[in-house]
């Protein structure tokens, strides 16, 4: 893990344990993002490749970028984890990565890691909830690190830009070390767009979009950002307005990354059917009847899992597939999403909606 190699004086704490007080202190949630997408329709353009990921038909533009790399990374090696931030299950395995290639931090790595760490977690506590993604996507809409510290400007009093900046700068040497000039997303992204396999997904992910009853190519359009990944803990992806953050590892094809693919469209494309059309549906379900929200909050992620880690990775993963293995890595909606796994298959096939009927027969059969 992330610690310090040699510290002077009382002070022993690890970056680990330095986050976990953080927690104790009320200063950051590690509770999972349950499909928490913010508003996003002022962002300006990002820098991207140019490449549409699954061509004209259902278009995902695609960014491997250094400076989205680097905040990415510093959340992982911080452990910030939750609403406004970016880490999520393959914290230690980022954390464990630095330790190999670095070494041991020093206290002046913990100096500046908590510099960054300090800003991110009071943006997140302070802003109202569809402000808090505001400092991340002054990463994900730049096209360069200095463009987006600048952008971050209209976000961070002063002394706060400061200090993150100073944190960020800090750990940029050490992050290229990390990147290796974007070879592992890059190579991912080669590999993708040679994929036979691009024309399926693309029709896949536009009956999703009839499913939900929204546009295929809606703008803005979904935007990929490409991050490495070491091996050994999984991947991690999430959803941040339009941008679709996916770890990737080395040697991946577009097979092995369909299911985070599509999961976080479905978040995109579910954020986008019209707020009275899902009160509509809310209130034909659950009209006269009690409403624990369990159901509801774990549908948020049951959802895509059974989509994604359901219907796509058996269509797309050459056998590999598996109803055995974990689909989801909290257990109350791996369960879930596999009890509705059969619902959500049937209904995509027909080319059925996202109705009143399928709404009640997936809250049905919900289990806690």
């Amino acid at each position: 893990m992330f610690r310090p190699r040699q510290l002077a004086g009382p002070t022993t704490t690890t970056v680990a344990g330095m986050a976990a007080a953080l927690v104790t202190f009320g200063l950051i949630s590690t509770a999972p993002r349950a499909a928490e997408i913010s508003a996003a329709t002022s962002e300006p353009p990002a820098a991207s490749t140019g490449q549409l990921l699954l061509g004209n038909a259902y278009p995902i533009d695609v960014s491997v970028s250094f400076h989205m790399g680097l905040l990415h990374w510093m959340d992982s090696l911080a452990n910030l984890q939750g609403a406004g931030l970016t880490g999520g299950k393959t914290v230690p395995a980022h954390q464990s990565q630095y330790d190999r290639v670095h070494g041991m931090p020093t206290a002046r790595d913990l100096e500046m890691l908590t510099k960054f760490r300090t800003t991110r977690v009071l943006h997140a506590r302070q802003a109202p909830p569809e402000e808090r993604d505001r400092l991340t996507l002054a990463f994900f809409s730049a096209s360069n690190l200095e463009e987006a510290l600048e952008t971050a400007r209209e976000v961070l009093d002063d002394q706060a830009l400061r200090a993150f900046s100073e944190g960020v700068r800090y750990f940029v040497p050490r992050y290229k070390t990390i990147w290796k000039e974007g070879q592992i997303p890059d190579g991912f992204l080669e590999r993708a767009m040679a994929s036979k396999q691009r024309k399926d997904v693309a029709e896949f992910l536009v009956g999703v979009a009839r499913f939900f009853g929204v546009s295929p190519t809606e703008e803005p359009r979904p935007h990929l950002i490409l991050v490495p990944v070491p091996p050994g803990s999984g991947t991690h992806a999430q959803a941040i307005g339009r941008f679709l953050l996916i770890e990737v590892r080395r040697g991946e094809s577009l097979a092995n990354e369909v299911a985070p693919i599509v999961h976080e469209n479905v978040h995109l494309l579910h954020s986008r059917v019209a707020p009275s059309r899902i009160e509509e549906m809310n209130e034909a379900v659950f009209a006269g009847k009690p409403r624990t929200g369990e159901a509801e909050y774990r549908l948020r992620e049951a959802l895509p899992t059974a989509i994604a880690q359901g219907v796509a990775s058996e269509a797309f993963q050459d056998g590999r597939w598996s109803r055995d293995s974990s689909w989801y890595h909290i257990s109350a909606v791996d369960r879930y999403a596999k009890r509705i796994f059969p619902i959500v298959k049937q209904a995509l096939n027909a080319g059925d909606s996202f109705d009143e009927a399928f709404l009640k027969e997936v809250i049905a059969a919900f289990d806690p």
